[in-house]
Protein backbone atom coordinates (compact mmCIF):
# COMPACT_ATOMS: atom_id res chain seq x y z
CA UNK A 1 0.00 0.00 0.00
CA UNK A 2 1.62 3.64 -0.86
CA UNK A 3 2.62 5.77 1.82
CA UNK A 4 0.83 9.52 1.46
CA UNK A 5 2.65 12.52 3.51
CA UNK A 6 0.41 15.88 4.56
CA UNK A 7 2.21 18.85 4.72
CA UNK A 8 1.11 21.77 6.00
CA UNK A 9 2.47 24.97 3.59
CA UNK A 10 1.77 28.87 4.28
CA UNK A 11 3.65 30.56 1.22
CA UNK A 12 6.75 30.54 3.20
CA UNK A 13 7.18 27.30 5.37
CA UNK A 14 6.27 24.06 5.21
CA UNK A 15 5.82 21.89 7.92
CA UNK A 16 6.72 18.61 6.92
CA UNK A 17 5.00 15.05 7.82
CA UNK A 18 8.16 12.86 8.49
CA UNK A 19 5.72 9.65 9.40
CA UNK A 20 2.64 9.61 6.65
CA UNK A 21 0.42 7.21 6.68
CA UNK A 22 -0.19 4.14 4.70
CA UNK A 23 -3.67 4.36 2.62
CA UNK A 24 -4.85 2.35 -1.13
CA UNK A 25 -4.92 5.53 -3.29
CA UNK A 26 -5.03 9.00 -3.61
CA UNK A 27 -8.97 9.20 -3.46
CA UNK A 28 -8.42 8.57 -0.01
CA UNK A 29 -5.10 10.46 1.07
CA UNK A 30 -8.01 13.20 -0.92
CA UNK A 31 -10.49 12.28 2.02
CA UNK A 32 -7.92 12.15 4.89
CA UNK A 33 -7.39 15.82 3.21
CA UNK A 34 -10.07 17.31 3.64
CA UNK A 35 -10.61 15.65 6.78
CA UNK A 36 -7.39 16.93 8.24
CA UNK A 37 -8.52 20.25 6.91
CA UNK A 38 -12.14 20.76 8.63
CA UNK A 39 -10.61 19.96 11.98
CA UNK A 40 -7.38 22.15 11.43
CA UNK A 41 -8.97 25.26 10.16
CA UNK A 42 -10.69 26.63 13.29
CA UNK A 43 -7.32 26.38 15.11
CA UNK A 44 -5.51 28.30 11.93
CA UNK A 45 -8.05 30.40 11.16
CA UNK A 46 -5.48 33.33 11.06
CA UNK A 47 -2.76 31.69 9.45
CA UNK A 48 -3.28 33.40 6.09
CA UNK A 49 -2.86 31.56 3.04
CA UNK A 50 -2.34 28.02 3.85
CA UNK A 51 -2.84 24.13 2.21
CA UNK A 52 -2.54 21.04 2.57
CA UNK A 53 -0.23 19.70 0.26
CA UNK A 54 -0.45 15.56 -0.02
CA UNK A 55 2.97 14.32 -1.21
CA UNK A 56 3.86 10.97 -2.06
CA UNK A 57 6.62 8.97 -1.06
CA UNK A 58 9.21 10.33 -3.93
CA UNK A 59 8.63 14.18 -2.20
CA UNK A 60 6.38 14.69 -5.71
CA UNK A 61 3.45 16.81 -4.75
CA UNK A 62 0.15 15.01 -5.86
CA UNK A 63 -2.29 17.43 -4.68
CA UNK A 64 -2.94 20.58 -2.65
CA UNK A 65 -6.25 21.34 -0.57
CA UNK A 66 -6.49 24.82 0.48
CA UNK A 67 -7.85 25.54 4.49
CA UNK A 68 -9.81 29.12 2.87
CA UNK A 69 -11.49 29.63 -0.49
CA UNK A 70 -9.45 31.64 -2.41
CA UNK A 71 -6.42 30.88 -0.63
CA UNK A 72 -6.74 33.49 2.59
CA UNK A 73 -8.02 34.11 5.62
CA UNK A 74 -11.71 33.28 6.29
CA UNK A 75 -14.07 35.76 6.44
Amino acid sequence: MPRFFFNIRDGYDVDEDDEGIELPDLDAAKAEAIATVEELREELADAGNIELEIVDETGRRLMTVPFFRGGGKRR
